[in-house]
């Protein structure tokens, strides 16, 4: 099918037609999710705060607050979003970079300072020793004792960052893509089960991901060949596949049900959700973006979804520790409505002021290492 996809619009231009730019724009998913990633991620990030910190609002209204807990708990979606654009992302980024140091180089900077900044928040209140501290952010305790031991999304995405040029490596020089991404989920489901009694429970949370992750390589390479174009099969398929997604994760949470693998509601239902949502979010803001009664509405709700995606670390990050911090201060003592306000203004506030920091920290390393590197190339130039 999506081979299809991608050959429509030149079949279109051999009939004498000539599709219209904006039509094939809205058309093409792939462009569309580019276009409206830094909304997708602010999405993403707010539905992993709303998991944390989201206190239920909807009182004795049952069915409501039967919603309201559903989404809440099926918030760790987000993290699913996340690994589907970063899989997309390193697609990017190692076609672009000069060799392998560059690629690990450029993930190691974003990362580093708001993972090792918190982890000092948590050093003295939380009674770290030395030897913790190093082997939490050295992500040695993520493997050896727990997952969640601290902020584990980052050593997560650490790992599947070390193996990505590795599994890019043979992945571009395979004569099928579609073919070697299935046969790469065929291994890493017959691994899965192998394991299934051996492996320390917590980590399926890791392994369960890995699927969504090399889709998205796959989606990253299927986007940087051009063209592909989504018809109305392809966006009923996606709508779909969000359906499923939800009445899986349904069943998984809330009935035990075992889908495939341990940890089931953090695999097969995420794998659907993220994968489509990532598609029919950017379908849904283009649309609302494109009418011209509620055009004001779609621009604010992209540009307020897009300011959340520019500090989605920081924001990640920062809210846990805060939270311990903030609630037991404050819950009891206001509506639900009332702490949810506080808690988030002060948890925006706090992500914003990291992410300025670290900004114009690197601004000042890069300007010294200039700086540096012209002074010894003069001197050198003038030695010779």
């Amino acid at each position: 099918m999506i081979e299809k996809l991608m050959k429509r619009g030149s079949a279109d231009a051999g009939q004498g037609r000539i599709p219209d730019p904006a039509e094939l724009s809205d058309q093409n998913g792939f462009l569309l999710l580019n276009r409206y990633r830094g909304a997708l991620m602010g999405f993403a990030a707010l539905w992993i705060y709303i998991l944390h910190e989201w206190q239920t609002i909807s009182g004795e209204h049952l069915r409501t607050l039967w919603v309201e807990t559903f989404i809440k708990r099926i918030g760790f979606c987000g993290v699913d979003i996340f690994l589907f654009l970063s899989g997309m992302g390193a697609v990017y980024s190692i076609a672009k970079s000069k060799n392998v140091f560059v690629f690990y180089g450029k993930r190691l900077r974003r990362i580093v300072l708001p993972f090792v900044f918190v982890a000092l928040l948590y050093y003295g209140p939380y009674g770290w020793t030395p030897a913790v501290f190093w082997q939490n952010i050295l992500c040695i305790n993520f493997y050896s004792k727990s997952m969640y031991a601290y902020l584990w999304f980052v050593p997560a995405i650490l790992t599947f960052y070390l193996f990505s040029p590795l599994y890019y490596h043979f992945f571009i020089r395979s004569s099928g893509k579609i073919r070697f991404t299935l046969c790469a989920l065929i291994v890493w489901l017959g691994g899965t089960l192998l394991v299934a009694d051996r492996l320390r429970y917590d980590l399926f949370g890791l392994t369960n991901r890995i699927p969504v992750f090399i889709i998205g390589i796959l989606a990253g390479w299927l986007a940087r060949e051009g063209h592909v174009v989504f018809d109305r099969l392809t966006w009923g398929l996606l709508t779909l596949m969000l359906l499923l997604g939800l009445y899986l994760s349904y069943l998984s949470i809330y009935q035990d049900m075992y889908i495939l693998v341990p940890e089931s509601n953090c695999c097969v239902p995420n794998l659907l959700m993220s994968v489509s949502l990532s598609f029919l979010l950017p379908r849904f803001l283009s649309a609302l973006s494109g009418k011209k009664c509620i055009r004001f509405l779609g621009k604010a709700l992209t540009g307020l979804l897009s300011f959340f995606g520019l500090f989605t670390l920081e924001f990640y990050c920062i809210q846990e520790w805060m939270g311990d911090l903030m609630l037991p201060r404050i819950l009891g003592r206001y509506s639900n409505l009332t702490v949810n306000v506080i808690l988030f203004a002060a948890v925006v506030s706090a992500a914003l002021a990291m992410y300025g920091l670290f900004k114009y920290f690197w601004i000042f390393v890069d300007w010294v290492v200039k700086k540096l590197y012209n002074v010894c190339g003069g001197n050198l130039s003038a030695h010779k």
